[in-house]
């Protein structure tokens, strides 16, 4: 009875974080270009058997290497196909295993209340909620690059003896979910914290070298069978992504920005958790504050768990700032750690009798989610018409209003709603207590409602939204119009194609044009196509035809509606050489 009380926490955390994303993986088709562009790599793995350098969308071969296709197809293989639900379940369970290992981690060496409230606070800040629902490697590269942070400490507690078998296979684990990143940055935040904590410089940078050596075994074969088979447009295509990334002599623009930019996203992808710091910026002592930061505290009297927590924030932060190339992902490390620290935060406000930003923070959040949820009833009701959308974007605002008013609403919907209602009311009610309040009822009041806001988003009101988008139906269409029929597509930016259509028909589409570019390979597309179908956006046609005097176009339809990844319509068209007729 005392172990299960003892574990209850911990179980309680994998039960929420399981709970947040499990049940609803399956519920949104693909709407992006990103989440079939992964999902197509394990479909050409399981379709062709090439476990090691697949070629899909008629040309590409996977511009990562390849663990996290694996996953996917290994859970597909389980399933039956590559789903929506396969693709996405390999992040969910990343993040599952992070949070637990972050609450284990930091359990240990804090207190069982901040670990706690550091993971809720990790589960519902929309970045990392956003990536965990995704099918993308970013989540998964997260999960290996912090357990490999997490193991490393534990190892240096125990004195440094002997070789960290686990962190090494979570580096193997990063590196070939997205590369040398995968290493450089686990012994990167190491290797400063040892020196600063007074370790042999030496010795610190050669155990370290010793290790990434080692975390590199695994991925180096990989990489040379990899080179075997695409030979220098492989070695092409790594040198870019990876040196040509961080030194910013890529061969197309990808996400620059400046330094500023990060700051900018991590403040963004902290929302709702960013109302609450901004709320709490009214309460604190700025005198104090002012009068403090004259006295800095010396660096020895900081535990080594403080200290490992903001460098490891602070330098994950640094070294995103260094290259051009700058997404609001590539900062997903530090979100655990930023956890921590804001969690212990919260609990100084609670300590200092700084608890009116928290009950505003909580009446601001259940409101929010109760007008929420009124305004989806009023849509529902069908008291929300039409006309109220104008502009170009008008008929996918209006396809979102019809999916949300006209889309199915099983029984189990309805409860999440009933039950997110219920919270909310709850929550403001124990925010309301005054002086009478205790720290778990007011911190349950904190958090609950952002909990069930994602629990409702991801399973009733996201669906409906983003299904509306979905790249299905244009797959479906071409399905119904052109069955067995050759199909080929072309887009003017050789970093596109049509990933989801692509994904949907079984990567059945070849390339009409193989992009001329380093990073390909060139198989299907190679030899100029006798005749089929092609698929192209509509403003990118002419110049194509007037590539193409050999062919004859006909024109079979242009969607009525913008599609998703082209933000634009498509055209179709039947082709045959001149001399095949």
């Amino acid at each position: 009875m005392n172990h299960l009380k003892q574990n209850l926490p911990l179980l309680a955390v994998v039960a929420i974080t399981s709970l947040m994303l499990l049940p609803f993986l399956g519920l949104t088709d693909f709407n992006t270009k990103g989440e079939p562009r992964e999902a197509v790599v394990a479909l050409s793995m399981l379709k062709d058997g090439n476990w090691i350098l697949p070629v899909n969308n008629g040309c590409d071969i996977p511009y990562k290497p390849p663990f996290f296709h694996f996953c996917i197809a290994l859970f597909s293989l389980l399933s039956g196909s590559v789903s929506e639900y396969t693709s996405r379940l390999p992040s969910a369970l990343s993040f599952v295993a992070m949070t637990t290992g972050v609450f284990v981690f930091y359990r240990r060496r804090t207190t069982t209340a901040t670990a706690f409230l550091a993971t809720v606070l990790l589960a519902t800040s929309f970045e990392v909620h956003r990536y965990a629902n995704n099918c993308r490697v970013d989540m998964m590269l997260t999960a290996f690059t912090i357990g490999s942070l997490l193991l490393f400490y534990k190892w240096r507690e125990q004195g440094s003896r002997g070789i960290p078998v686990l962190a090494v296979l979570c580096m193997s684990g990063a590196v070939m979910t997205k590369g040398p990143v995968g290493f450089i940055l686990p012994c990167f935040v190491m290797v400063t914290f040892s020196l600063l904590r007074g370790d042999r410089p030496l010795q610190t940078l050669l155990r370290y070298a010793l290790v990434a050596l080692l975390s590199c075994l695994i991925p180096a074969a990989w990489y040379i069978a990899a080179w075997q088979q695409g030979g220098d447009q492989f070695l092409s295509l790594v040198y870019e992504e990876n040196i040509g990334r961080m030194t910013g002599t890529m061969s197309y623009e990808s996400h620059e920005h400046a330094f500023t930019y990060n700051f900018f996203t991590l403040f963004t992808g902290w929302v709702p958790w960013t109302l609450l710091m901004m709320f709490s910026l009214l309460a604190l002592p700025w005198r104090k504050i002012k009068g403090m930061a004259a006295t800095r505290p010396k660096l020895s009297a900081i535990s080594d768990i403080k200290l490992f927590t903001w460098l490891s924030f602070l330098l994950v932060l640094f070294f995103y700032c260094l290259p051009s190339s700058k997404r609001s992902v590539y900062l997903l490390p530090c979100y655990p750690f930023m956890a921590v620290l804001m969690a212990q935060y919260i609990q100084w406000l609670w300590a200092t009798r700084r608890r009116g930003c928290l009950r505003v923070y909580v009446y601001v959040i259940a409101s929010l989610s109760l007008l929420l949820t009124v305004a989806y009833v009023t849509v529902r009701m069908g008291l929300v018409p039409d006309g109220i959308f104008h502009g170009k974007h008008a008929a996918e605002n209006i396809a979102m209003l019809h999916s949300l008013r006209d889309g199915e609403l099983p029984l189990w919907s309805l409860l999440l709603i009933v039950l997110q209602t219920a919270v909310c009311i709850d929550a403001l009610q124990l925010a309301a207590r005054g002086k009478k309040d205790i720290q778990r009822p007011l911190l349950y009041a904190v958090t609950a409602p952002v909990v069930t806001l994602m629990i409702v988003l991801d399973g009733v009101y996201l669906p409906a939204i983003l299904n509306s988008k979905s790249l299905r139906p244009m797959a479906q269409l071409i399905e119904k119009t052109f069955p067995g029929e050759p199909l080929y597509q072309y887009i003017d930016d050789k970093m596109m194609h049509f990933f989801g259509a692509d994904f949907y028909l079984n990567d059945s589409m070849a390339q009409f044009e193989t992009p001329q570019r380093s990073i390909g390979v060139s198989t299907a597309g190679s030899k100029a196509p006798e005749r089929g179908v092609l698929v192209v956006p509509e403003g990118d046609f002419a110049a194509l035809e007037k590539r193409h005097p050999e062919y004859t176009f006909t024109h079979v339809m242009t969607t009525e509606r913008r599609m998703a990844e082209v933000k634009g319509c498509v055209s179709f068209y039947r082709f045959a050489l001149k001399h095949a007729e």
